[in-house]
């Protein structure tokens, strides 16, 4: 629900969904605190992904950074992808595509182990398309 209200933010603006962000948010804070291995880097993703509307760069990597460290503590291979692939967006959004092709070679090979072929494919065009640019 909270990755889908920010993209909701980012896309249409719709200022209803700023409080759904921070209800996901508080809820993701009060599971981590009780379950740290289970979500923290879920929050972390959340707040990266809030950081990014703010456009709070050195905040949002950094958090970015920590949800894909934390998940691979965890050992959940297919969330560490999931925030890998979120940072290449970020990066891609900001114009760095050199980091965005990082993150997403990241991604790609989480989602390998993980064992999801659309997942890779996906990725892979998103690759593709900014090695083209490059």
């Amino acid at each position: 629900h909270g990755l889908n209200s920010i993209e909701m933010l980012r896309v249409q603006k719709l200022v209803k969904c700023q409080e759904a962000v921070r209800k996901s948010i508080a809820a993701m804070r009060f599971a981590a605190a009780h379950s740290d291995w289970n979500y923290t880097n879920k929050l972390y993703l959340l707040e990266a992904e809030q950081q990014s509307l703010c456009e709070d760069h050195a905040h949002a990597i950094r958090l970015y950074d920590a949800s894909i460290e934390s998940a691979r503590r965890s050992g959940f291979i297919h969330e560490q992808g999931l925030a890998c692939e979120k940072a290449g967006f970020y990066y891609k959004r900001c114009g760095a595509v050199h980091n965005a092709l990082h993150y997403f070679k990241h991604a790609r090979e989480c989602y390998e182990e993980w064992g999801s072929i659309m997942k890779v494919n996906l990725i892979q065009k998103e690759i593709d398309g900014l090695t083209v640019s490059c």
